[in-house]
């Protein structure tokens, strides 16, 4: 199979997150991944693996780490739904993309502040020259190839960091914190997981989420969860349309 036949890999965090693509696949076939249920098919004519991972970095590296190793795909689309950081510019059901995925939370904290792994100095991947720390740089011109197709479909979208965290932020005070620290525009609890993953086995990745609620303190009155899932669902199928088109 080549990299031009091979499925893109739709990655998400919950089932809710993929219901719309899932009941758009044409030739839906059940798969089994890593034991956990996903499906194949066609999404307006592209080839798909769509698997929900499941909830928080160990789910997400290790479903995408099975579906590579029995796999071969041209790609990876993590999606989902985020929190907007104070300043992002991101409204409730926005679409953001990602330049970066960050680890937000791996490292130390101190008496004097937060530690970055770079600053401890272990990378948490190396190969030969390349060393990683807590932030995964996103290939540019794909980010830029799905952000031009969002904007001439007529959506909304901004690009800039993501961050992964543990334990999502939520009071005013870490949100300001983890903005201000990374530069972020966003966070949730997969992609810099994900963003591993791919460095590793050399797979194109993007991370693309619609906003569900602004990262302040928490108020789930105020999120739109629901709203922002078919956001994004709509966005990744804009997203794996382009990327399917020769370059």
């Amino acid at each position: 199979m080549t990299a031009s036949t091979a499925p893109l890999a739709l990655v998400c965090s919950v089932p809710f997150e993929c219901e719309r693509l899932r009941a758009a696949l044409d030739g839906a076939e059940d798969v089994l991944v890593g034991r956990k249920p996903g499906w194949a098919g066609r999404l307006d004519g592209t080839p798909v693996v769509l698997l929900p991972g499941g909830m928080g970095k160990t789910n997400a590296a290790h479903a995408l780490t099975a579906l590579l190793e029995t796999r071969a795909v041209s790609g990876v689309i993590g999606f989902g739904i985020g929190g907007a950081y104070p300043g992002s510019g991101l409204e409730i059901g926005s679409i953001a993309l990602a330049t970066s995925a960050i680890y937000g939370d791996e490292g130390v904290e101190a008496p004097g502040g937060w530690i970055s792994t770079e600053e401890i100095g272990i990378p948490l991947w190396q190969t030969g020259e390349t060393r990683k720390f807590n932030e995964f740089p996103l290939d540019a011109v794909r980010v830029e190839r799905a952000r031009a197709a969002l904007e001439h479909a007529g959506t909304v979208v901004r690009t800039g960091p993501f961050v992964t965290v543990s334990a999502c932020s939520g009071t005013d005070a870490l949100g300001r914190e983890r903005a201000g620290r990374f530069g972020a525009v966003c966070e949730g609890m997969e992609g810099a997981a994900l963003a591993h993953v791919a460095a590793i086995y050399q797979v194109p990745f993007l991370e693309l989420r619609a906003v569900s609620n602004h990262v302040e303190n928490r108020d789930m009155g105020r999120w739109r969860i629901r709203e922002a899932a078919e956001a994004a669902q709509a966005a990744v199928r804009v997203v794996a349309r382009a990327l399917a088109r020769p370059s």
